[in-house]
């Protein structure tokens, strides 16, 4: 049997204009330049065993990513730390590795929300007139919204994507903690989120910092979308 690792990693830097599919072939190639025993599947054409928690929008980072990964062989967690750390390209870090049970569902099919961190450069924003936009935002009902990708255009309820956001100031520093769903068809997008509250879209710094999961024994509790269940914060 496969032995099942769960790997949390940061994606840094260039790398944040890495897309989904480019992110997968990267880590695939990191793992087979580590020498790991990397499980591949069956039939015409194999493909890797690897599977990325949810994909991060490009231009974002994230410093708690989260990729599950099969090998053909049990090893020991740190001999797989100690074989990934030193093949990692610039820009990605393998901060821990912890072995799962394979019969666990999916992270994709447990996702619940993410933190994201947003860090305006100095005197880009000014605190109080962006706190009273987010208080704005945070009392509407529904916010009807309209986005443009590629050929198609989505419309959706934006303020159904939001649980909460946080304004914050740290000196000249202003930012803002946007905790948002990752539920199938309530997907939100820091982005998005920005220009519903204005448009600030320069000079700042998008980092997601949390994934959460529903509770495998709770996940008929987040049917109701009246209201947000408990959930795992994955730290």
């Amino acid at each position: 049997m496969a032995q099942r690792l769960r790997v949390t990693f940061a994606k840094r830097g260039p790398l944040r204009w890495v897309g989904h599919l480019d992110m997968m072939r990267t880590w695939e190639r990191t793992i087979r330049r580590a020498g790991l025993p990397l499980s591949y599947s069956q039939g015409f054409s194999p493909h890797a065993k690897i599977a990325l928690a949810a994909p991060l929008p490009v231009g974002l980072e994230g410093s708690r990513e989260m990729l599950d990964l099969w090998l053909d062989e049990d090893l020991t967690l740190d001999l797989v730390v100690q074989q990934l750390k030193a093949v990692m390209p610039p820009g990605l870090t393998v901060s821990e590795v912890n072995e799962v049970d394979d019969s666990l569902p999916s992270m994709q099919s447990c996702l619940h929300a993410a933190h994201y961190s947003v860090e305006f450069e100095p005197g880009v924003v000014d605190f109080q007139t962006l706190s009273s936009k987010v208080t704005e935002l945070l009392e509407l009902n529904k916010l009807d919204w309209e986005e443009q990708r590629g050929d198609k255009v989505r419309r959706y309820d934006l303020r159904r994507t939001i649980i909460d956001i946080t304004c914050l100031q740290v000196g000249d520093t202003v930012s803002l903690d946007m905790h948002l769903s990752l539920q199938q068809g309530r997907t939100g997008r820091p982005a998005q989120v920005l220009r519903a509250l204005g448009g600030v879209l320069t000079s700042m710094c998008i980092t997601r910092t949390t994934i959460e999961f529903v509770p495998i024994n709770r996940e008929e509790s987040l049917v109701d979308d009246t209201e947000i269940s408990p959930q795992i914060s994955v730290n």
